[in-house]
């Protein structure tokens, strides 16, 4: 194993370090935003991290129609999004992340942890489990199509469907990437990021009414360490939609080598960056109402048309360069 390989490594292990010990810190950053502009404390800052410690120190107890994917689940998912954690670009760019993984792979580890989720919940014969993986399944057939889209519209303007190359390019040519396509294509992926989240207006994660619930509504049967794990792996799917987002929002400030003053410049661009788009997010939840659920697929139709008009106008763009 050649230098830059060995650096490649440790800096991915370093990646997934630091995305571990940020997502429970961003989810209760997002609830203490909300809380400051409704007037209101809001949870300490270590608050997630000390939720999981509670969860690792309980006992799990298992239903007694539980099977093997009820224990499997929460490992796969954590897994598949840890996968995905090294694929995407944090705050630096990884060379030899470009010859693997891509936007189709990570959607499609999105897409393993996920159905591993709801076939779990719906083993115990809960029944409000089984109307929360309805509803799951539901908006996942509405919200991959239009992500998966969008992100694609970005990698044709690009020229690659790699997330270690889009993003490359994009933190080199600035704002000249802001064309109509890019911008609709932001806009889609911004909508549908907010149900793939599971935020207001499509899904409230602080809900405790078992007949508005869906995420949550899966993990009602759950305790101890795996429900931990699974509020862990939701919270690291929503800190790598929000990586993505503010990327490709705001493209700068991605280290391109692995020395240490470009590392701690690029994590403090990318932590501000993330702080700002928490605050739109914030924002958004707190200006507006959860909606009803025959309203949601309404929301991310229009998301997916959104995308559609981004990747005609990009057809068109490239047609036009000929």
């Amino acid at each position: 194993m050649n230098s830059v390989t060995q650096q490649s490594f440790i800096a991915g292990g370093l990646q997934l370090l630091v995305a571990l010990m940020l997502a429970p810190l961003v989810n209760t950053l997002l609830k203490k935003m909300k809380a400051s502009l409704q007037g209101r404390k809001g949870p300490p800052l270590l608050q997630g991290h000390y939720d999981l410690l509670k969860y690792f120190h309980k006992e799990t107890v298992l239903p007694n129609q539980a099977s093997w994917i009820f224990l499997a689940a929460p490992l796969v998912g954590f897994s598949a999004l840890c996968t995905a954690v090294i694929m995407v670009p944090l705050f630096f760019l990884n060379p030899q992340m470009q010859m693997t993984g891509g936007i189709i792979a990570v959607i499609s580890l999105f897409a393993l942890s996920r159905f591993f989720l709801v076939i779990a919940a719906l083993g115990p014969n809960n029944s409000f489990c089984g109307m929360a993986s309805g509803r799951e399944l539901l908006l996942s057939s509405l919200i991959e199509p239009a992500l998966l889209l969008a992100l694609l519209v970005v990698g044709t303007l690009v020229g690659s469907t790699n997330l270690e190359t889009i993003m490359a390019q994009i933190s080199r040519n600035g704002a000249v990437e802001y064309t109509p396509s890019y911008l609709l294509a932001i806009l889609s992926l911004f909508i549908v990021s907010m149900a793939e989240m599971g935020r207001i207006p499509f899904d409230n994660p602080e809900t405790h009414y078992e007949l508005t619930m869906i995420h949550e509504g899966m993990l009602l049967e759950y305790s101890g360490k795996p429900l931990g794990l699974l509020f862990w792996t939701a919270w690291l799917k929503q800190l790598l939609i929000l990586t993505i987002a503010a990327n490709l929002i705001l493209p700068l400030g991605l280290a391109s080598d692995f020395s240490w003053i470009s590392m701690l410049s690029g994590l403090g661009i990318y932590l501000a960056k993330l702080v700002g788009v928490c605050l739109f997010v914030a924002l958004i939840e707190t200006g507006v109402a959860k909606m009803r659920l025959f309203r949601v697929t309404d929301y991310l139709g229009a998301s997916f048309v959104i995308a559609l008009l981004a990747l005609i106008l990009s057809i068109h763009q490239t047609l036009k360069g000929f």
